[in-house]
């Protein structure tokens, strides 16, 4: 059965035909797609974009397609959702239908392979989301940068600069993150960083790069650094534990919950994951962390699979890897 899965983020977004064998027949990346971020106009450009080089790639493959399953940024309600369904069913027809859901669904299936659990989402920003048994969905965090985005790139970047700025201010211990901003802005004294924070275009991503600084900083020793991974990581697992809690039974938590973990700040997992191990250690809760081994995109193909009650075959992982997506 051939299935279009897209992954559709602020940035890029990226499609693929394949089927439940993990063959991989049409593979194209394109600009952003997030509606928050660009005017609808674009965001259908860009879709036109994709599905006409697919179409260039393989026409057999893309006539064969049967299901569309897009994981988007920005879709967060069935309103959205359905307002993006129903722009890309005037680009393309298909027997079985398009469904437009949240990114972190595709996410979590590309590492329980359409099983139910948990995904730690932690990129520039964060989320933690969770489907059960019973397709019931949680989330905790999420709500944008000013209101909880904790333990993403972009909370380790101003968790790095309140850090150096309550130094400069003599109100804890000093910290080599401060000298690290200081070469990072070439600049001689910290004061003089403040109007590149603030007027940068982007201000989220430009907090957001700083976060390298507190890692590097960590790995030459740096306490304050090691204070702030700390805190990171512990709210993490306390995310973890405290939707695993609403969405899980008794029965479930034995046998062990699923939690994958997607994003950059994944990138140094080792860091993080002795905390919210100890998290879910403090709390009892049997969990089974996941590093997937595919991209996100390939949740959509399992997604839009799923739905159309097609088994997953044994080869799939294997296969979509063979084809370097």
């Amino acid at each position: 059965m051939h299935v279009i899965g897209i992954d559709g983020g602020g940035t890029s977004t990226k499609g693929i035909i394949a089927n439940e064998e993990g063959n991989v027949f049409a593979t194209a990346t394109v600009g952003a797609t997030n509606p928050n971020s660009i005017s609808l106009t674009e965001v259908e450009a860009e879709f036109r974009t994709l599905f006409t080089i697919l179409k260039k790639q393989d026409n057999t493959a893309f006539s064969k397609v049967q299901k569309v399953f897009a994981g988007m940024s920005g879709v967060g309600n069935a309103y959205e959702q359905k307002k993006m369904q129903e722009l890309m069913a005037g680009l393309l027809t298909v027997p079985k239908g398009i469904t437009v859901d949240n990114d972190a669904i595709i996410a979590l299936y590309s590492g329980t392979i359409g099983q139910p659990g948990i995904v730690q989402i932690a990129g520039t920003g964060s989320i933690t989301y969770g489907v059960n048994q019973n397709g019931e969905r949680d989330r905790v965090g999420g709500w944008g940068y000013l209101i909880g985005e904790e333990a993403g790139g972009f909370a380790l970047g101003r968790d790095g600069l309140e850090a150096a700025f309550r130094a400069h201010d003599g109100l804890q211990e000093d910290t080599e993150i401060r000298t690290l901003l200081l070469d990072y802005y070439g600049k001689k004294s910290l004061p003089h960083i403040i109007q590149s924070v603030y007027q940068r275009t982007n201000v989220k991503e430009g907090i957001a790069s700083l976060g390298k600084l507190v890692l590097k900083a960590y790995d030459h020793g740096d306490h304050v650094a090691g204070k702030i991974i700390r805190n990171n990581g512990i709210y993490m697992g306390e995310s973890i534990v405290c939707l695993i809690k609403r969405l899980f039974q008794t029965e479930e938590l034995e046998s062990g919950i699923p939690v994958v973990v997607v994003g950059g700040i994944f990138n140094r997992f080792e860091l993080f994951k002795p905390y919210m191990e100890t998290v879910f250690d403090k709390n009892g809760v049997n969990v089974k962390l996941i590093v997937p081994e595919m991209e996100p995109v390939s949740g959509a193909v399992i997604a839009g699979l799923t739905e159309l009650n097609v088994p997953i075959m044994p080869q799939f992982m294997d296969m979509f890897q063979m084809c370097n997506i």
